[in-house]
């Protein structure tokens, strides 16, 4: 049986100890886990894992995107577009209730954010859609998004891909051209 040697458990109680130390405005980042950027501090950014739903002869495979974002830049911003290297096609989505049925559609004018103000991408709502992607997504991965603002300038954020079940929004048949215009069905 090893013996644990005093000094090493002391240096870790010590250790502990300090981390306790840290100030509220530190603790606060690490318990929200927001990141702050220049534009928008980053609140529980991923992305909906891919399953072996990716077909060889449909080319057509997508995902979702989720963040909680606050606006930081002390300016009123618009997000009105975004890019990700492992999507063909990516867009700004919305869910509407279709007579009961939950339709996704590319939201007109992008996400509007005022100075200070939360925006929450989540399931069923609000959303980033990955579309035609280069390659399954598995989770764990971590997937760049870079999102752009009314102004031109940009932020990029990084997404973790998880397992999700749940808003089981119907996609309809997605006509997207690269004019960005498309119909729902």
């Amino acid at each position: 049986m090893k013996k644990f040697s005093p000094v090493l458990s002391t240096t870790a109680i010590a250790g502990l100890l300090l981390a306790g130390c840290a100030s509220d405005d530190q603790a606060e980042a690490v318990d929200d886990h927001a990141v702050e950027g220049e534009i928008f501090a980053v609140e529980d950014p991923w992305v909906r894992a891919t399953e072996v739903i990716m077909e060889t002869d449909h080319d057509h495979s997508m995902t979702g995107a989720f963040v909680h974002l606050t606006n930081v830049s002390g300016e009123d911003q618009t997000i009105v577009g975004a890019h990700a290297e492992v999507a063909e096609l990516v867009e700004l989505h919305e869910v509407i209730d279709d007579g009961g049925v939950n339709v996704m559609q590319e939201k007109e004018g992008g996400f509007p954010l005022a100075g200070e103000q939360r925006y929450e991408l989540n399931p069923g709502e609000d959303h980033i859609m990955l579309m035609d992607l280069a390659e399954e997504i598995q989770p764990g991965d971590v997937i760049d998004i870079t999102l752009e603002v009314a102004t031109g300038e940009t932020q990029t954020i990084e997404f973790v891909a998880k397992d999700f079940v749940g808003a089981q929004e119907n996609y309809g048949d997605l006509d997207h051209h690269d004019d960005e215009t498309h119909s729902e069905t």
